[in-house]
């Protein structure tokens, strides 16, 4: 993340987010951080906010804390109000209850396909084996993309994964534009065939337009890059949290089995204590002070 303000007086770290202690459980450590630092800095993430207060603060303050922290252009996640309000409208259209309830039966379909594949009697990595497997094949579904790009994207996820753990800003770059080049397939097939086109959500994105424009080449490559790049790792993360929250609570296990209409609340309350992501992203435009720290460049919020 590069900051708008190189702080020349780069402070001592607090803490290391990376270290095993915390990376085995994450929210036991945040809690302990809103106890002894709550405003903490480390190498990695910058400043790190942890107080309820302070991170509403960052959250709601646009104008000082913005959601513009990387060079690439990011829709919408990388837009700060007004512009932000335009596309995200554009984008929650696509999930609306309706299209998300007609889109649940071949989810299901899905899932019990890649279920039943599933050796028996051994041990498998249930990451790697299903819920990122599950996660690409959901996600092509519900964008339309053919099941040829399954195996690809499985292969760009881990790829993915393994730059962004190392740091290593070529790679990352390398990758990125390794899957600007899928989309950007996918957008002139779909130009090429004109009415013939697909009716899915890709080809929706081609006649979205925000007031009187209609969204740009580089927009609607932002735009799915965001949905896959972010939601194949988000859905994957769902899916292992789900499994090994479970497979600790076997009385609860019996009980959703006995059960089966219990599921969709539990799914969602097991989902609010231990979310896929548990930090949000901004870069302060100006030096601010919380909770008696001076600080400016990348902040991290926790939840």
């Amino acid at each position: 993340m590069k900051a708008m303000d190189e702080m020349p007086n780069k402070p001592q770290p607090d803490w290391n987010p990376r270290s095993e202690v915390v990376l085995s459980d994450q929210i036991e450590a945040y809690d302990g951080m809103r106890q002894r630092c709550p405003v903490a800095y480390s190498d990695y993430l910058g400043w790190s906010l942890f107080r309820h207060e302070d991170v509403v603060r960052a959250l709601d303050d646009h104008h000082t804390f913005s959601s513009a922290v990387s060079s690439y252009l990011s829709v919408p996640s990388g837009m700060d109000p007004p512009l932000h309000t335009s596309y995200r409208r554009l984008i929650e259209r696509h999930f609306e209850p309706t299209r998300v309830e007609a889109f649940e039966p071949l989810c299901r379909i899905i899932s019990a396909d890649l279920v039943t594949k599933l050796d028996r009697n051994v041990e498998i990595d249930l990451v790697t084996w299903l819920a990122q497997r599950f996660a690409v094949r959901i996600q092509c579904a519900f964008l339309g993309w053919p099941d040829s790009l399954h195996g690809p994207l499985l292969a760009w996820v881990r790829k993915n994964h393994e730059a962004t753990l190392a740091r290593d800003t070529t790679a990352m770059r390398e990758i990125a534009l390794e899957f600007d080049g899928y989309i950007s397939e996918l957008l002139n097939a779909r130009r090429q065939a004109g009415a013939a086109a697909p009716d899915d959500i890709t080809t929706d994105l081609l006649r979205e337009r925000i007031g009187e424009q209609p969204l740009s080449h580089e927009e609607i490559i932002s735009i799915l890059r965001n949905w896959t790049v972010g939601e194949l790792g988000t859905i994957t993360a769902c899916v292992g949290i789900l499994a090994h929250y479970l497979a600790q609570k076997p009385e609860l296990q019996r009980r959703l089995r006995d059960q089966p209409d219990l599921l969709p609340a539990a799914i969602d309350e097991i989902l609010r204590l231990h979310a896929p992501l548990i930090s949000n992203r901004r870069v302060t435009t100006r030096p601010v002070e919380l909770s008696g720290r001076r600080i400016s460049g990348p902040v991290t919020t926790s939840r």
